[in-house]
């Protein structure tokens, strides 16, 4: 056993960056399962109505500190972990610690608050693994797609679009909406479209990943016509989160 009995001793050292990720999988899951290997922590969560799936993986190098004794998974009730954990600055390290029922959050800055939880039991739910073909690829400057987001905010729908390789289209038909992104304007990083691409998804679900915006450079978008898209963030610290969402019917 590790430290004092725990089972698993890790130190994040941006508490930001993890605040911002489990905000996002809280919006998608009240519960998740946190599974601590070898290589990392890895967290898979499926929304209830079935329509956003996320993947999380942070690397054992992203951690200060990762003594994990054998493979673990950590039940969290999400819901009551944001209502209690606050939020950390970025220059505050979080630490886990999680034994056989129990984990704790310690927050460490000046001073260290210490948040201690029982763990629960989370169903694991089959998620099949998923091959999509996506006809476009692309990748956006993150503060430009948080802002378009926040543009579109109550539009109910929001269409991606794209033609060629030079314009990728956000349109909110129901507010009349639209927001283009392009190399010239800046806002574009690289754009490839196999076949020209053009589908609908809840905006409900599309700004579930807004928190992220807030610490990553770029984000991945892939998608094709009334196929589920893809956003993939690419974390500083080697941590990667992908989120599938699909269309809107």
């Amino acid at each position: 056993m590790g430290e004092e009995g725990f089972r698993i001793v890790v130190e994040y050292p941006s508490g930001r960056v993890f605040s911002r990720i489990l905000e996002m999988i809280s919006s998608i899951v009240d519960e998740a399962l946190f599974t601590f290997g070898s290589d990392g922590l890895r967290i898979k969560a499926l929304d209830p109505a079935q329509v956003a799936l996320v993947s999380v993986y942070v690397p054992s190098s992203s951690f200060l500190t990762y003594n994990v004794v054998e493979e673990t998974s950590v039940g969290v009730n999400l819901s009551n972990l944001m209502r209690t954990l606050p939020k950390p600055k970025k220059s505050d390290k979080v630490v886990l610690r999680a034994g056989e029922d129990f984990y704790e959050f310690l927050i460490e800055s000046v001073t260290v608050r210490r948040y201690r939880y029982r763990s629960i039991e989370v169903p694991v739910s089959e998620v099949p693994e998923i091959s999509l073909e996506f006809k476009v690829r692309g990748s956006v400057y993150a503060s430009a797609f948080k802002t378009a987001l926040n543009d579109l905010r109550g539009s109910g729908t929001i269409v991606f679009e794209a033609s060629d390789n030079q314009v990728l289209k956000l349109l909110a038909p129901e507010i009349g909406g639209e927001v283009s992104f392009s190399i010239m304007s800046g806002s574009l990083i690289e754009l490839e479209v196999d076949e020209s691409s053009k589908s609908s998804y809840d905006e409900s679900y599309i700004i579930k990943v807004l928190p992220l915006c807030e610490v990553t450079d770029a984000v991945k978008i892939e998608f094709s016509t009334d196929q589920p898209i893809r956003l993939t963030f690419n974390l500083p610290g080697g941590e990667v989160v992908e989120y599938l969402s699909a269309p809107k019917a």
